[in-house]
C-alpha cells in the first residue's frame, strides 16, 4: 500500500461516558471516530456520491435504494461562511430494499447534503414508522441503531477538553484536512447501542471511506471490470430468481464428494450470466427461440442442468459419468460420457459451445467453434493451464508482467483472434479467484491457414477432463 494511505491514523472514541460532542443544527451530535486526511473536499464528495447510488457495496444485506426523489436548494452566498447552513444544498428521500425480503424489513431513509466553504457534510436519517418501545427495534438489522449518523469532510481539526468529555472548539494552527463520523444516538444513555457489535460496524466504515476516497484521490483504477457484457441489475435479478428456485435442494441433496456450497452458487452464477447474455442476444436480434448449447467437459453437469431446467435445449459432455448425474438425467438433462477428438470435433448443430473450467478443452474450443458453422459462438472460462497438445502450458515464449492467469488469457486471446473471432471479456460474480469469461460471438474472418499454423505437429485425441 502507497506510503501516504498508511498514514490513516483514526482514532475512535467508544467510552460510552467520554464521547466527545457538539452542537450543530440545533442538536447534539456525538463524534466516535475522526482521521486526518490527505485528499481534497471534492474527491470526499465524489464518494460519498457513488455510496448513495450504490448502496449495495457499503451495506450488503441491501440489494438496491429505490430513489423516491431527489431535490437540489440553491444557497445564498450569505449561507456560506463559518457557521455551516442549517439548510441542505439536497436531498434524497430513498427506501432501502433488502435482498432478503421475507425476513428483513425494507427502510425509508432521508439523506441531506450540507455544504460551506471549509466542510462538507452528509446526513443519514432513518425514518422510524412504528412506535415499539424500545426504539432500536424498528430499524433493520442491516442499519445502525441511531437517530442519525454523519459522514463530515473538515477543513480543520477539532480540540476537545482534557477529559474528553467536551467539545472545545477547532484548532487554527492546523492546516490538515479530517474525517469525521458523528451520530445522534437514540438514547443519550447508551450512545453506542450494541457497544461490540456498532464498534465494528463504525470501524470496518470509517476505514472504507478513507480507502475509497484515497483512491479515488491518486486516479485508481480497478484491476477488473464486472458487468461488461451484462448489465448488473439483469444479472443479479437472474441470480436471485435461480438461487431461489434451485439452491436449497441441490444443497440438500448434493452426492458429489465435492463442497456443494461453492459448486451449487458458483454454477447459479454463471447460468445467470449466461441466461443474461442470451437474453440480451435474442432482444438485439428480435428473436424468440431459446438458444442451444453444448457443454464441453461439463465435469459434475450442474450447469447444464440449469440452463436445460430453464428451457434452453442443450447437452453436456464429459469423459466419465458423475454420480449426481442421474439425479440431473432424471429431470431430463442431457449428460453423454464420450472422449472428445477435438481436431475433428464440430457441433453445427447449437448456437454456442460452453468451457466453464475444462481444462485441456479451454484452447481447443475456439478452434472447434470456428469449423463448427458460421454462426456457432464459444464462452471459456479458463483454469488450469493447458496448452493445444494437450500438455500443461509453459509460458516459455511469453513475458509475464501480470500473473500467470493473465498470461494465460493472453494465449487463449491468440488463439481467439487466429480463429477469426472478435475477442470480448467479462469478469464473472464467483467465487472463483479464476473468474474471467472470453467470449466469441461476433467474427472478423475464418483463416483456415492461421488454424493450420497452429495446429501444426499437434496430436489428434484429447482426452475430456476430469475433475
Amino acid at each position: 500500500m502507497d506510503q501516504e494511505c498508511r498514514r490513516f491514523e483514526p482514532r475512535y472514541f467508544f467510552n460510552n461516558e467520554k464521547i466527545p460532542f457538539r452542537t450543530w443544527n440545533n442538536q447534539t451530535w456525538y463524534t466516535i471516530a475522526e482521521a486526518k486526511v490527505p485528499f481534497h473536499k471534492d474527491v470526499f464528495q465524489k464518494v460519498i456520491e457513488r455510496w448513495t447510488k450504490e448502496v449495495h457495496l457499503i451495506i450488503p444485506p441491501v440489494e438496491y435504494a429505490e430513489i423516491i426523489n431527489d431535490v437540489e436548494f440553491e444557497i445564498n452566498d450569505t449561507d456560506h461562511n463559518e457557521s455551516l447552513s442549517i439548510k441542505p444544498v439536497r436531498t434524497i428521500l430513498r427506501r432501502l430494499i433488502p435482498k432478503r425480503k421475507d425476513k428483513d424489513e425494507e427502510l425509508e431513509e432521508l439523506i441531506e447534503y450540507y455544504e460551506n466553504v471549509h466542510e462538507s457534510r452528509v446526513v443519514y436519517s432513518p425514518i422510524i414508522k412504528s412506535l415499539q418501545e424500545p426504539a432500536e427495534v424498528n430499524i433493520p438489522f442491516y442499519y445502525p441503531k441511531v437517530s442519525c449518523f454523519s459522514y463530515v469532510y473538515a477543513e480543520y481539526k477539532r480540540i476537545y477538553n482534557t477529559d474528553m468529555a467536551d467539545y472545545n472548539g477547532l484548532d487554527d494552527n492546523d492546516d490538515q484536512s479530517w474525517l469525521y463520523i458523528e451520530i445522534i444516538p437514540l438514547s443519550s444513555s447508551n450512545i453506542l447501542y450494541n457497544s461490540d457489535k456498532m464498534k465494528y460496524a463504525y470501524t470496518q466504515l470509517f476505514k472504507k471511506l478513507f480507502k475509497w476516497c484515497y483512491n479515488t484521490s491518486i486516479g485508481y483504477q480497478k484491476r477488473v471490470h464486472h458487468d461488461l457484457l451484462v448489465p448488473k441489475d439483469l444479472y443479479m435479478l437472474t441470480y436471485k430468481y435461480l438461487k431461489e428456485k434451485y439452491a436449497k435442494e441441490l444443497v440438500g441433496n448434493w452426492t458429489e464428494k465435492t463442497d456443494p456450497a461453492k459448486f451449487v452458487f458458483e454454477d447459479i452464477a454463471i447460468a445467470s450470466w449466461l441466461i443474461s447474455l442470451w437474453k440480451l442476444e435474442r432482444q438485439e436480434k428480435c428473436q424468440t427461440r431459446l438458444q442451444s448449447f453444448v457443454d464441453l467437459g461439463c465435469g459434475n453437469g450442474l450447469l447444464t442442468f440449469l440452463l436445460t431446467s430453464e428451457g434452453h435445449e442443450g447437452r453436456g459432455i464429459d469423459v466419465r459419468k458423475r454420480r449426481i448425474w442421474d439425479v440431473f438425467q432424471n429431470k431430463g438433462s442431457k449428460l453423454i460420457v464420450e472422449t472428445l477428438q477435438p481436431n475433428i470435433a464440430t457441433y453445427s448443430d447449437v448456437d454456442w459451445i460452453i468451457g466453464n473450467h475444462a481444462d485441456e478443452l479451454v484452447p481447443w474450443i475456439p478452434i472447434i467453434a470456428s469449423r463448427s458453422s458460421n454462426n456457432t459462438k464459444f464462452i471459456v472460462i479458463p483454469c488450469c493451464f493447458y496448452a493445444l497438445s494437450g500438455s500443461k502450458y509453459t509460458f516459455e515464449k511469453q513475458i509475464i508482467s501480470g500473473g500467470k492467469y493473465k498470461a494465460y488469457q493472453e494465449y487463449i486471446h491468440e488463439i481467439i483472434d487466429k480463429c477469426g473471432f472478435i475477442v470480448e471479456y467479462d469478469w464473472l460474480r464467483i467465487p472463483s479467484t479464476k473468474n474471467v469469461a472470453m467470449v466469441g460471438r461476433k467474427r472478423k474472418s475464418n483463416n483456415q491457414d492461421q488454424i493450420d499454423e497452429l495446429l501444426h505437429g499437434i496430436g489428434s485425441a484429447i482426452m475430456l477432463r476430469s475433475e
